[in-house]
């Protein structure tokens, strides 16, 4: 004689399952986000390393967040050779660009009717050499940006107002070239933000 399952059996089988499931999705999202984390982290670092080939080729000098209609991301999309660098994998709705540039550190172009004046070396062309204190390697030149506010506000990174997208942090790139993910907290320093 066969004997089927009762409903007591099935109904712990399922509970089993859901208790399963329940540990265990969480653990996924958090490896999923880890991956997207990563492959964010690649994104900043080579749209870093276009805007220090950029400096190359301009006597080490960055381009301007915006300068007479151009923004960023146009001035360095030839040395990244492509558009999928700019879509953050966490925020693949945000457009123009997942990334912000630096606002403090090489905003607007000087002289710009649109524009508080401003004057001063970093106006004069963003040249590498000014970032004085904490250096290069410790001045923040782009990253995830803020996906708040106007589109134009989407394009700039300040140092508050931050997203905090991938595990509670940030994907930084750095004027030197290098990239690294950092807790908001640890990017509070103006130093970090500006050329003094």
């Amino acid at each position: 004689m066969r004997r089927g399952f009762t409903l007591i059996e099935l109904l712990v089988v399922i509970a089993i399952i859901a208790i399963l499931a329940a540990i265990l999705f969480p653990v996924f999202a958090r490896a999923r986000e880890k991956a997207r984390q990563t492959s964010c982290l690649s994104n900043v670092k080579q749209l870093t390393l276009a805007a220090t080939m950029y400096a190359q080729d301009y006597d080490d000098k960055l381009p301007f967040g915006h300068s007479f209609g151009v923004w960023w991301y146009t001035a360095i999309e030839p040395y990244a050779n492509s558009d999928q660098l700019l879509i953050c994998p966490s925020r693949q709705t945000i457009k123009p660009t997942g990334y912000g540039w630096n606002y403090i550190g090489c905003g607007y172009q000087p002289g710009a009717t649109w524009s508080p004046p401003r004057t001063g070396p970093i106006y004069e062309g963003c040249n590498r050499s000014i970032y004085k204190s904490p250096g290069p390697a410790g001045t923040i030149l782009l990253a995830d940006n803020w996906t708040g506010g106007s589109s134009s506000q989407r394009r700039w990174l300040y140092r508050t107002n931050r997203d905090a997208r991938h595990n509670e942090g940030d994907n930084y790139g750095f004027v030197d070239g290098h990239s690294k993910w950092l807790k908001p907290s640890a990017v509070l320093d103006s130093d970090m933000w500006d050329a003094d």
